[in-house]
């Protein structure tokens, strides 16, 4: 009797088997839960996208993947990634820039003005700080007065713009020529890489540090996702957002310098087309546009999806309009597709709960 009941049956036999192999399924669930709940659906889009228009590209339009085409993409998308940054910044605080063009243009026309007044490190220096002034001032208005960021940032370009005319007149300075120093550095490249790019990306691997691994750079996304709970966990709220509009100023700034030297005889126009595409990468990067958390790696991939898109469409021949069309018709898609995901994943755990009780 003893010996039968000590003997192990197959049930038994088999209970580890099975245990392990629950083990390993849950595991793997637990590691596909936490990469979705790290990177999220909204935040892989942008790479999708990305994916998607090398292949229409190397399917379609073989030029614009050449060696040139690529110089030229990473410069635009460099410049492009590193005012985003400061748009996505302001956006994750629920706010919005809308003077993004303005200031971009003043960091591009003090290195053009005053070139060969003084040291070309002097001029970035002086454009970086002034960006910061600038959108600080907003930040003022926008934070402490609680005016409206719309009304502000838009007013704020109409300003500048004009200062910038009487200031400059059209073309930035009477010879309208970038620093030769700092055009022969904007302008080099690494295995076609543009160096603009390169430097975006270093931009980008710190934000993302500062942003993730930090308690002040945290504490910018909770601010604008939900600022009473900030508040209650002993955030200044007021002082993060500041801060944020300071170092959104710091990024125009740099993008316009960066802008100068690439483009090399840029005029009070040349951030124009920035307002609209800052946006554009915030929506297709997933950023949330009523605050809240954003990814930097997602905003490198759509600034790299939108000028590339943007390439394919020059080389096929389509007009700058149309092309401006299609950003316009990006974004709408973007913002959308992000809508209907967040309505649809809710409306699917209400589902599971109900199922569940």
């Amino acid at each position: 009797m003893a010996s039968q009941i000590d003997q192990p049956t197959d049930r038994d036999q088999e209970l580890p088997g099975i245990r392990s192999g629950r083990s390993r399924a849950s595991g793997s669930d637990q590691r596909l839960t936490d990469l979705k709940y790290r990177w999220p659906a909204r935040y892989r889009a942008s790479w999708g996208a990305l994916i998607l228009v090398v292949l229409g590209a190397a399917v379609f339009s073989r030029s614009a993947l050449s060696g040139p085409s690529i110089a030229l993409v990473t410069a635009l998308a460099g410049v492009l990634a590193i005012a985003a940054f400061g748009q996505v910044l302001i956006v994750m605080t629920g706010a919005i820039d809308l003077s993004i063009s303005a200031i971009v243009s003043v960091g591009a026309g003090i290195v053009v003005h005053y070139a060969g007044v003084t040291s070309v490190w002097v001029l970035a220096l002086a454009s970086l700080c002034v960006g910061v002034l600038l959108s600080l001032a907003n930040g003022i208005l926008i934070v402490i007065l609680r005016l409206n960021a719309l009304i502000v940032t838009l007013a704020t370009v109409g300003i500048l713009i004009g200062l910038i005319q009487l200031w400059t007149g059209v073309a930035l300075s009477a010879t309208a020529r970038t620093p030769q120093t700092l055009v022969d550095i904007a302008q080099s490249e690494v295995l076609n890489i543009n160096v603009v790019f390169i430097a975006a990306l270093i931009i980008a691997v710190a934000l993302a540090t500062f942003l993730n691994k930090t308690r002040l750079g945290k504490s910018i996304g909770l601010a604008g996702s939900n600022s009473r709970a900030a508040h209650m966990l002993g955030i200044r709220v007021k002082a993060v957002e500041l801060m944020a509009f300071a170092l959104a100023g710091l990024l125009y700034g740099a993008a316009g310098v960066l802008l100068a030297g690439y483009v090399g005889s840029p005029d009070v126009l040349s951030g124009s087309a920035y307002q609209l595409l800052a946006i554009t990468v915030a929506g297709v990067a997933g950023v949330l546009f009523t605050g809240g958390p954003g990814s930097i790696s997602s905003v490198v991939s759509a600034c790299l999806f939108l000028v590339l898109l943007d390439q394919v469409l020059s080389v096929q021949g389509m007009s700058s309009g149309t092309r401006v069309v299609i950003q316009g018709l990006v974004l709408a898609v973007a913002v959308a597709a992000i809508t209907i995901g967040q309505k649809g994943a809710s409306s699917l755990g209400r589902f599971r709960i109900r199922r569940s009780t």
